[in-house]
């Protein structure tokens, strides 16, 4: 049996330099990492272009993870 459980934390991205740091941890991460706004747009998160154009473009940035990795990306997490 698997589990699909999915850890959603809002975060913000508020400089390039905040992209590169953002997209290096991402990038370590097992599993699938994404950005996600609204109920449509998804983007892979271990993509420095997708997480640089969730920065540009989106009002809210939420991450979807597979695995808890709240301490990882804590600096990045609104509260």
């Amino acid at each position: 049996m698997t589990c699909n459980k999915k850890f959603m934390y809002k975060i913000e991205l508020d400089t390039a330099a905040d992209v590169n740091e953002f997209n290096k941890l991402a990038s370590g991460c097992e599993g699938d990492v994404f950005l996600v706004s609204g109920t449509e747009m998804k983007l892979n998160a271990k993509s420095f272009l997708g997480a640089h154009l969730a920065r540009i473009a989106w009002n809210d940035i939420w991450l979807e993870t597979e695995n808890d990795y709240y301490s990882t990306f804590k600096k990045f997490i609104v509260e």
